[in-house]
């Protein structure tokens, strides 16, 4: 339903209010190491890499994400590069400093 009227709600928020407004879904993470039975299997939704990717489309969600690197450094950090849509740059140009910060915050 979301997906629908996602982008109608965007606009109407950010023209009430005056500023960048972008909606993320609250996910959970279950750890491998969980206690659980053992018939019982982590949904692959709750992994750590899915969760991370679906709160990066949330974010990106005017656009879409188009190609994804990831460069490890020699002390172990990930810098992640991320591809949008070139269609729709003019949308996405003006947010990308807010979505940048935002998926930095919530990962």
């Amino acid at each position: 339903f979301y997906k629908a009227i996602g982008d109608k709600i965007i606009e109407h928020l950010e023209a009430k209010f005056g500023c960048t407004v972008m909606i993320v879904a609250n996910r959970t993470i279950i750890s491998k190491r969980a206690k659980h039975h053992p018939s019982q299997m982590r949904p692959r939704s709750r992994t750590l890499t899915n969760v991370h990717n679906a709160i990066l489309q949330d974010i990106a969600t005017p656009s879409h994400v188009t190609g994804r690197r990831t460069r490890v450094s020699l002390e172990g950090r990930r810098n992640e590069k991320v591809y949008l849509d070139p269609l729709d740059k003019e949308v996405t140009q003006n947010r990308l400093a807010a979505m940048a910060h935002l998926y930095a915050r919530l990962t």
